[in-house]
């Protein structure tokens, strides 16, 4: 189904599930394959993992109420501050 087409969108929600992780892993993959190759190439080497729910390590970090506050978070060196020998 191509989601950018609102009419294919379902008009009924009660039967519609979330994706599971490995849906979503596969979701991700065939986004990533549509993005202009300049972009993947810009990317290359990034590792991107998907998990349900923050650890408690971060929830605490981040002063969350609920383990839904975060919907996205970057771990790692940007690029503006990597050298040669980073990983």
């Amino acid at each position: 189904m191509a989601w950018q087409d609102i009419r294919m969108l379902p008009t009924d929600w009660s039967d519609v599930r979330a994706p599971n992780l490995a849906e979503l892993a596969s979701l991700a993959d065939v986004a990533m394959t549509r993005l202009p190759e300049s972009f993947r190439t810009a990317v290359e080497g990034v590792v991107i993992r998907v998990e349900d729910f923050p650890d408690d390590e971060t929830m605490e970090e981040m002063e969350l109420e609920t383990p839904f506050d975060l919907l996205g978070l970057y771990r790692g060196v940007d690029m503006t501050r990597r050298n040669v020998n980073d990983v």
